[in-house]
């Protein structure tokens, strides 16, 4: 007796959207039913399951009966080129993103033999293919922007013209300053500079100096030269700087009030931002502590502009004569700083600990607080 073949069951709602996930850009009925084995009898529940996906917000219509998972990049795009990795290889996120949270990561493949690698400021139309949640590869297709932003190299007067030469040596090509652009710039200085239109698409391209730096042992060049080597952003988006600027104080409400709690900082002598305060005192046989930080998802919300370009930078950056903040100065110095006598949102630790450091105790919680005092490591260290 021939044995009937029994149809396979239908893919579930999870295998689905992991195989949306999965497939570099757009997908369609007939490619996931082929994929699970789905015959004639299981397309209306294939049918019901892609509607209840979009339903819930996990994928969105892509065109001629297709379908890509929610936020996902198509299949190529435009590559804004951010930084590297260690290893060199260009970093990058799309050039225009809309979707919910920080934009993807694009790690670039090694550019074919005979070009040169790619550097931040650049733009590339990339063939994008998915390999984990938030990171897709990409593959250069065409370099449409090869002019950067702002050029930081060394100004070098000559008979033959002013020239730049890059302090990153990625960039192969030297610039021409135009008599009457170089800002006073000296022979051998570190400056900084801003590209020309050119008046033609061959040979040298021009700039103008717009900050000279000093020389090579000028601890401002050292700072710039890395920021710029490393592609670290320090320049804000318009929309996050007014995100930052629309900012306000944080009212009581349902918060814990410190006010009242000499909480203080203890930073370096040069520190600008204060994102940490302490206190102690004793509990009977123990001790009550709280270490209180600013409340940065107070101004911060998932998906805004202040979130995209945070998750860009990732962390504030730190130099002998400048810091490269993770969040514009209006709350990196400003709101999210815990400075003496303002009031400031915050969330906190409380602890109770015993004579001999064990914790017996703790909560968390939103407080509102106001800094009793900005204190050194030296002023501590002198008064224990």
């Amino acid at each position: 007796m021939q044995r009937v073949k029994q149809p396979r069951p239908p893919p579930t709602r999870d295998e689905v959207r992991r195989f949306i996930q999965e497939s570099p850009g757009r997908v369609g009925k007939r490619e996931i039913a082929r994929a699970f084995g789905v015959g004639p009898e299981g397309r209306a529940a294939l049918r019901d399951t892609l509607r209840a996906l979009k339903a819930e917000g996990a994928t969105e219509g892509a065109g001629a009966r297709r379908v890509r998972a929610r936020g996902a990049l198509p299949e190529s795009a435009i590559v804004q080129i951010t930084g590297t990795d260690p290893d060199g290889d260009a970093l990058g996120r799309p050039a225009a993103w809309e979707g919910d949270g920080p934009p993807p990561l694009v790690l670039m493949a090694a550019e074919r033999r005979g070009r040169p690698a790619l550097a931040p400021g650049q733009r590339v139309l990339a063939r994008l293919r998915p390999i984990g949640p938030g990171r897709y590869e990409g593959r250069t297709l065409r370099v449409l922007d090869d002019t950067p932003g702002r050029v930081l190299g060394i100004f070098q007067p000559g008979p033959a013209g002013n020239r730049l030469v890059p302090t990153d040596r990625r960039a192969k090509a030297e610039w021409i300053i135009p008599t009457g652009e170089e800002n006073g710039a000296a022979a051998g200085e570190i400056v900084l500079a801003e590209p020309l239109p050119a008046s033609h698409a061959y040979g040298l391209k021009p700039a103008r100096v717009t900050e000279r730096l000093g020389g090579m042992n000028d601890a401002r060049a050292v700072s710039l030269i890395c920021i710029h080597t490393h592609g670290i952003p320090d320049v804000f988006p318009e929309a996050a700087i007014a995100g930052a600027e629309r900012a306000r104080a944080v009212p009581l409400g349902d918060r814990t009030d410190l006010r009242d709690t000499p909480l203080v900082t203890i930073d370096s002598e040069d520190a600008r931002d204060f994102d940490d305060a302490v206190y102690a005192e004793p509990d009977g046989t123990g001790f009550r502590l709280i270490v209180a930080i600013a409340d940065v998802a107070q101004y911060v919300r998932s998906g805004s502009p202040l979130d995209r370009a945070a998750f860009e930078r990732g962390n504030s950056v730190y130099f002998p004569d400048r810091v490269v903040p993770m969040l514009p100065e209006a709350l990196s110095n400003g709101w999210c700083s815990l400075r003496p006598d303002e009031e400031r949102g915050c969330l906190f630790a409380e602890m109770r600990v015993t004579a001999d450091g064990r914790k017996t105790g703790h909560r968390f919680g939103r407080g509102l607080m106001r800094s009793a005092a900005r204190l050194t490591y030296e002023q501590v260290q002198a008064a224990a």
